[in-house]
């Protein structure tokens, strides 16, 4: 028997490896500069074993005094499904708590990860930090 390599296709593969330290280190809550607001940026990868991280500090954000709290996907290059599919039930929880849970997305994986699962249309697109920080008009 013979096995038949396609070597247009290999250079779509990648092993994924988890983590790497310093990828890790990305995951971070930083105040924009605007009241009533947090960001929480992704770093590259956002993945199953960085999930009970990612969770604690969207928790701390919406239990803050935050009325807006905004993932930061744009440097992302792997979602999880299983978190993407997390956000789901984190947006309805923050949103009892009377907080928005918004997505700053800018790469196709993420998106579709976000499609695949069935939450992107629970949130709206944003443009820019700036537009995701603003409160809505009529909130402020």
């Amino acid at each position: 028997m013979a096995v038949v390599l396609d070597r247009r296709l290999s250079s779509r593969l990648r092993w994924y490896r988890g983590p790497s330290a310093p990828a890790a280190a990305e995951l971070s809550l930083r105040d924009p500069g605007r009241p009533g607001c947090w960001v929480l940026n992704t770093g590259t990868e956002l993945d199953a074993a960085r999930m009970p991280p990612f969770l604690a500090l969207l928790d701390r954000a919406v239990h803050s005094s935050a009325r807006i709290v905004v993932v930061d996907l744009r440097e992302t290059e792997f979602l999880s499904i299983r978190v993407a599919a997390m956000l789901s039930t984190a947006k309805s929880e923050a949103w009892a708590a009377g907080v928005d849970i918004r997505l700053l997305t800018d790469g196709r994986e993420v998106e579709r990860a976000l499609d695949l699962v069935g939450v992107r249309p629970l949130f709206r697109y944003y443009e820019s930090l700036d537009e995701a920080s603003e409160p809505e008009p009529g909130e402020r």
